[in-house]
């Protein structure tokens, strides 16, 4: 078994596919290794076996591979307007003024080159009928390519949809409505959670009440607020609200208890049926199933629903499995159903909790059920802590503590308390949603008087692979039996993680990363002990991209203040993520090009001919001080970086007159690395512009097919004549730049991360 999980790990590492000739070379040793006795006399039999479970994972996951390749819309074609009909699956996802949500298809035309597209991601906007789970549409429809921004320390939306077999992205045009949800028996689970979710939205709840429910009865979280998020996030209990191991494993408990109640009743009435397992597990994984899929059966759910299948079913066919093994099996299975698990952080955080806690009860036996509990609580925090730190960058160091009192509390108050309020609702609906609130009121005061005020006792951390790797090998330890010396050692080994080594930019030089932020602009610039950040992307509909760009690659960065923040106008897609920058970090010093920002926030002017030096680089405001023409984007600061031997030039979004004038203000003036202004449109970026600043690197920061059309054909045109390099955050995500004492490096970010399903 651990050799098919080391063959679906290998595919999910590649950055392409295995040819069909190499497949076709592996599935016939696999046929070897299985039918022919006479391997016997070059390998042992479990050589044999682990082998061929290696050829099996690698044949398995790139058939998966290729299956979900050939239903994905091409990642480099254009948007494209087709017709589809097909039915609506899942909750669908209410936003102000939106509606996005899940499609399976039955037909489209026209067809698209190279796909057969199967599952889509849908937004209807100002929506004008209702969409629930099991409707049948006729729609007209704009797709996109399922692509995503990549930077670093940011989610990977573009492997997650992958993993979802989401294969194209879009939104309506019109729709026509065929069949309602009544007619379609496929998503009748769906549609029973809707009507739940629609029952729940009339009773008398609080929003924080409703939401709650949601997220525990349905697993939908959509209602859940950030305040919500936060002290969740801070007291280490977001398991507690979101679907997971935890609520499945109470479910099996809950029904495991209901069928040993049977069993003893039927061990009064008729002799000798007190002994039959069934009586226990068939109702434990009854109502685990059931919960599953109220649930939505999401990955999650299907995740903690395969570990308890492993665990409890050999025992109802009497099949002597050692506990390890169950654990091999479940994990096997899991990467089998879903091969992309491993880019999950609840994949490597569900099998690290059940394998620590397994590991703990192994190793150290306890009979006082007190003690068993922090035990337990002990060792699951270990086994926890570096994947939490790898993947989210965080942990609460009062998780422990408040876990111990808030898991009995879910399991015998809270669960069963809001069960026995939604049954009474049935009856009295007043009186029901009455005690719901009060419940679900007292379980958030109980956390928010837990959660440490300010980000206190909460540990931030972005460390790299090694330290994580040592982190685990110390959890490991610590768990096992204690002989001399090795628990203090391991306890020296987390100092890793809790202290990581830092990889400061080079005494003179600097590292700028050109942020992929759609249709908008984000430059970091790092010194050896500062940061700066030149405009901050946009914002749709209240939230920026600063959220899940920005924000997380300061944070993977080890970056908690700015020591200053340029925005050089007031364009939405340059100014937009300012106020989520604010809430989240320290700002030192705001500037700004754009007299309407500065009556608006506390920001400085970009004044030209101003200049600093930081840590031997030395950053200075070139644009004009009288403009020929004045407007917003020609009011845009211009930032020089320079070192010793590298520069960059940052332009904003100024027009091909105010380039000439820095050219006639700055003769002589050549760069490294040139960001071209106005994401390059044909109004900037000149044939002079280019020529007299020859650099080495043009590096467009655009959106994929981006209405505007940026870069323009004749930039693009001018660069080939020009014998200029060019990069595109749209095509190669973010684009990272470093200058040091030897060298003026280039990288893109989807190159360093390139898998066989990515984009570039």
């Amino acid at each position: 078994m651990i050799g098919i999980a080391l063959g679906v790990l290998l595919v999910a590492w590649l950055p392409r596919l295995i040819s069909f000739p190499a497949l076709t070379l592996l599935l016939a040793l696999l046929l070897l290794l299985c039918l022919l006795p006479s391997c016997r006399i070059f390998l042992s039999s479990g050589g044999r076996i682990q082998i061929a479970g290696l050829l099996f994972g690698v044949v398995y996951a790139s058939g998966w591979g290729y299956l979900n390749l050939s239903q994905r819309m091409p990642m480099d074609m254009s948007a494209q307007e087709i017709s589809v009909s097909g039915t609506v699956t899942g909750l669908p996802q209410n936003r102000p003024a939106m509606i996005r949500f899940s499609f399976d298809v039955d037909h489209y035309s026209p067809t698209l080159p190279g796909t057969d597209l199967k599952h889509l991601q849908l937004s209807w906007y100002h929506p004008e009928g209702e969409i629930v789970p099991g409707q049948q549409w006729q729609l007209k429809v704009r797709l996109k390519p399922p692509r995503g921004l990549m930077n670093p320390g940011g989610s990977d939306y573009e492997t997650r949809l992958f993993a979802e077999q989401i294969n194209a992205r879009g939104y309506l045009l019109s729709a026509r409505l065929i069949r309602g949800p009544g007619e379609s028996g496929a998503q009748q689970i769906a549609y029973l959670r809707y009507r739940i979710a629609q029952w729940l939205s009339r009773l008398s709840l609080t929003d924080s009440s409703e939401a709650t429910i949601r997220a525990l009865l349905l697993g939908d979280k959509q209602g859940l607020k950030d305040d919500q998020w936060r002290i969740l996030r801070q007291t280490g209990t977001v398991h507690l609200v979101v679907i997971s191991g935890l609520h499945i494993a109470i479910a099996c408990l809950i029904g495991y208890w209901l069928g040993s109640s049977v069993q003893w009743l039927a061990g009064r009435i008729l002799p000798g049926q007190a002994d039959i397992r069934a009586y226990r597990i068939v109702p434990a994984l009854l109502l685990a199933s059931s919960y599953a899929l109220l649930a939505g059966f999401s990955i999650p759910t299907q995740r903690a629903l395969i570990m308890a299948l492993s665990m409890l079913l050999p025992g109802l066919f009497n099949r002597h499995l050692g506990i390890w093994t169950r654990y091999q099996l479940a994990l096997v299975v899991v990467l089998l159903l879903q091969p992309l698990s491993f880019y999950q952080p609840g994949f490597w955080l569900s099998f690290a909790a059940v394998g620590a806690l397994l590991l703990s009860t192994a190793a150290n036996p306890v009979s006082h059920r007190l003690k068993a509990i922090v035990t337990t609580q002990w060792s699951v925090s270990l086994g926890l802590f570096p994947l939490l730190l790898f993947w989210l960058g965080q942990v609460a160091l009062i998780a422990p503590l408040v876990n111990i009192v808030a898991i009995p509390l879910l399991t015998f108050i809270l669960i069963p308390g809001v069960v026995l309020g939604l049954l009474l609702c049935l009856l009295n609906a007043e009186l029901g949603s009455a005690l719901l609130n009060g419940l679900l009121n007292q379980f958030w005061l109980l956390l928010q008087v837990c959660a440490p005020s300010d980000g206190q006792a909460v540990l931030f951390s972005r460390p790299a692979l090694l330290p994580v790797l040592l982190g685990g090998l110390a959890a490991l330890l610590l768990n096992l039996p204690r002989w001399m010396g090795v628990g203090f050692f391991a306890l020296l080994m987390l100092t890793v993680l809790i202290f990581p080594p830092e990889q400061p930019v080079d005494q003179g030089g600097f590292r700028a990363t050109v942020a992929d932020v759609g249709q908008g602009l984000a430059v970091l610039i790092e010194t050896n002990s500062k940061s700066v950040l030149f405009d901050t992307g946009a914002a749709y509909r209240g939230r920026s991209t600063a959220r899940f760009t920005l924000i997380p690659m300061l944070e993977s960065r080890n970056i908690s203040q700015l020591d200053r923040l340029i925005i050089s106008h007031k364009d939405n897609d340059h100014a937009g993520g300012y106020a989520d920058l604010a809430e989240t970090l320290t700002v030192n010093g705001l500037d700004s090009g754009s007299p309407a920002i500065r009556r608006r926030l506390p920001a400085q002017p970009c004044t030209p001919g101003d200049s600093w030096e930081w840590d031997g680089v030395r950053f200075s405001y070139i644009q004009p001080a009288r403009l020929k023409q004045t407007n917003e984007n020609n009011r845009s600061c211009v930032l020089l970086v320079q070192s010793e031997n590298c520069s960059i030039l940052i332009p904003g979004d100024i027009e091909s007159s105010v380039e000439q004038q820095i050219l006639n203000e700055h003769p002589g003036l050549h760069v490294n690395w040139l960001v071209a202004a106005h994401h390059g449109s044909r109004f900037s970026s000149s044939v002079e512009w280019l020529n007299g600043l020859r650099p080495d690197w043009v590096l467009f920061s655009s959106g994929f097919d981006n209405p505007y059309g940026h870069p323009a054909r004749e930039i693009i045109d001018r660069l080939q004549l020009l014998k200029l390099n060019w990069l595109n955050t749209s095509d190669r995500g973010a684009v990272i730049i470093q200058s040091s004492a030897d060298h003026c490096l280039t990288e893109s970010y989807r190159d360093q991360k390139k898998r066989y399903w990515s984009a570039g």
